[in-house]
């Protein structure tokens, strides 16, 4: 993760400086996800779009990744993670929050996507 990124991220919190508490808030939740989507995209280089709908390895490690933190650090539910992710269904994120789960193990086979959830876990919670 770049110094640029994580410089971003910073200043994010700094912009919503009760982020943990807002997160659960309807009317701050979409624009919070929103921003941490954005600067994902800009450290991929890619568009938003992109970002929500593709298939690229390296795309889907970050989305599940941001996903993952989401729901582990906040109390939104499946239904309402899956629509600031492009309206994706709830068996689309349990299947997110699986792969991260199952990565997350020692003996994992998918070691880039448990460094992706890290690096992503990292730059949110500094």
């Amino acid at each position: 993760m770049s110094r640029e990124l994580i410089g971003k991220l910073l200043q994010l919190r700094e912009d919503y400086p009760n982020y943990r508490e807002e997160i659960n808030l309807t009317i701050h939740r979409s624009n919070v996800v929103a921003s941490y989507i954005e600067i994902l995209c800009d450290d991929l280089n890619v568009s938003r779009k992109h970002f929500l709908h593709k298939r690229s390895r390296d795309v889907i490690y970050y989305r599940y990744s941001l996903i993952a933190w989401l729901k582990y650090n906040s109390s939104m539910s499946l239904k309402d993670i899956g629509k600031l992710f492009g309206n994706k269904d709830h068996s689309t994120i349990i299947n997110a929050l699986n792969e991260v789960s199952n990565a997350l193990h020692p003996n994992s086979y998918n070691q880039d996507l448990s460094d992706t959830y890290h690096k992503v876990k990292e730059a949110l919670e500094q």
